[in-house]
């Protein structure tokens, strides 16, 4: 039997975004960690997160995946400060799969506010944000790798 070179890489594309998708440690990690009694390797996955504001990782477009019939939620993990009267930007572009359908958080009088941003393979919104200080997030359905900012 033969199988052509587009359906074994699109296999591994997907088999490969669902590791990723559920926190598949990568490659070498487990031996390391392995030998770590748990309650050390939770300490050490705590320690290799990135904090929010770092330097260089709050910046630009971002590189995410999603899932077809789930819905998947992305974060910048950085701290944005808002102000009365705020409103945030989201834009997404896919450049490998389908169409995405796009819900992004905001606030209103401090509280978290999920808004429908539309479906499509790119697209952008503005939310109100207000006074806060909060992470970007989004919720993604749809089979695909995409950028966000």
């Amino acid at each position: 039997m033969k199988i052509s070179n587009k359906i074994t890489t699109g296999m591994v594309s997907v088999v490969s975004l669902a590791a990723v998708v559920a926190g598949a440690a990568p490659a070498g990690a487990a031996s390391a960690a392995g030998a770590a009694p748990a309650k050390e390797r939770a300490v050490q996955a705590q320690a290799v997160k990135v904090p929010m504001g770092a330097a260089g990782t709050c910046s630009g477009w971002k590189k995410a995946g999603s899932l077809p019939l789930k819905w998947s939620k992305v974060s910048d993990n950085c701290g944005h400060f808002g102000k009365p009267g705020m409103k945030m930007g989201y834009a997404w572009k896919v450049y490998k799969g389908s169409s995405i359908c796009v819900e992004v958080k905001g606030f209103v009088n401090g509280k978290a506010k999920w808004y429908k941003a539309g479906c499509g393979k790119t697209g952008a919104i503005k939310v109100p944000w207000g006074n806060v200080l909060a992470a970007k997030e989004m919720k993604v359905k749809g089979a695909a790798l995409f950028d966000w900012k």
